[in-house]
């Protein structure tokens, strides 16, 4: 019980440190399109895999260009993540793309044809 207090904390300390990164550290404008919706621990705590999702505000941003630019970045990310951590170790961060906002909107959609 005990130990998912700890990783439910852990998670929850790299989701506001990453989202505070992303958003006011980074110097990278299609990066600042995404939003973090949730991260998630490993039971050794190797690996975060933090979802993402974005809003379209720019239509010359996709999610491949966010994709590429979260590849691209993920060393710095992780080493400002270290700076601001108070862990022996940080976890290696696999990004993945979130996709519950589209299902939910599917499910809309087709529950709308439903009651139609």
């Amino acid at each position: 019980m005990a130990n998912h207090k700890i990783k439910g904390r852990k998670e929850a300390t790299i989701l506001r440190e990453l989202t505070i990164i992303i958003e006011r550290e980074m110097k990278n404008d299609i990066l600042k399109a995404l939003s973090i919706a949730e991260v998630r621990l490993t039971n050794d705590g190797e690996v975060a895999k933090i979802y993402w999702s974005f809003l379209p505000l720019n239509k010359d941003i996709t999610k491949e260009l966010i994709e590429e630019e979260l590849e691209q970045n993920k060393k710095a990310i992780r080493m400002k993540l270290a700076h601001k951590l108070s862990t022996r170790t940080v976890p290696d961060l696999a990004f993945e793309y979130d996709t519950s906002l589209e299902n939910a909107n599917r499910i809309e959609e087709i529950l709308n044809k439903v009651n139609k």
